[in-house]
């Protein structure tokens, strides 16, 4: 089979997949607005709407160079502590050694409560198949993102994911209309994960204590409680 036959099968189902991907961000951005960075392998700009600005940037998977509004090598960000409402990282197929690290560099650059996204291929979804038959790079599962987003600081960490089965052509699903109603009941892994998570936040407020010597309170998540 030649290269273009491929490439010709793979512009069936791409559309469909690049559309799930960018409804996913859109999503994700419009829930928690702000000023937001967006590293991923698509166009690079800046895109603005009403309260809430983000510029995507392009990385190259080989040398981790980023390019767009902002020019950096990953995982190092030339931005400002706490300056960032949200982080998406847009299929950048990372190991787990390049995640972690910059995993800790965008709680960095992220303020209080601010959000990250990593969205990605499923390794045992049909794309993640397709991806290992053709010898390109694979994601990290779920849980293993997860694990690493616990381990660096992040909390309220939460997965979906999107494409159970692939799209298939209209003209083939007017022919089989029952196919999609008896596949939807197997438990087919997703295809397009995205996992999100929370900077945790210190929320600590000291209260001075002049006219008396007790213990100064301390407001926390879970309440108020005495310091000491």
């Amino acid at each position: 089979m030649s290269d273009t036959s491929v490439l010709r099968k793979q512009d069936l189902w791409m559309p469909a997949v690049e559309r799930v991907c960018a409804t996913l961000v859109e999503e994700y951005w419009r829930a928690h607005p702000g000023l937001a960075l967006c590293i991923g392998s698509g166009a690079t700009g800046t895109i603005e709407r009403p309260g809430r600005t983000r510029f995507d940037l392009f990385r190259d998977p080989c040398s981790g160079d980023c390019s767009g509004p902002l020019r950096a090598r990953t995982p190092h960000l030339p931005i400002v502590d706490g300056a960032l409402a949200l982080v998406l990282l847009d299929r950048l197929a990372l190991s787990a050694s390049e995640l972690h690290a910059l995993l800790r560099e965008v709680l960095r650059v992220l303020a209080e409560d601010g959000r990250v996204l990593l969205l990605d291929y499923n390794p045992w979804g049909w794309i993640g198949w397709r991806r290992r038959w053709g010898g390109e790079r694979l994601a990290l599962a779920g849980t293993p993102v997860a694990r690493c987003l616990r381990h660096v600081g992040f909390e309220d960490i939460e997965t979906v994911g999107a494409l159970r089965l692939p799209p298939l052509p209209h003209a083939f699903l007017q022919h089989f209309p029952g196919i999609m109603k008896r596949g939807a009941g197997w438990p087919w892994p997703v295809s397009v994960q995205a996992v999100g998570a929370r900077k945790r936040s210190s929320n600590v407020i000291a209260i001075p204590c002049a006219r008396d010597r007790r213990r100064t309170l301390v407001a926390a998540p879970e309440g108020m409680r005495r310091a000491g």
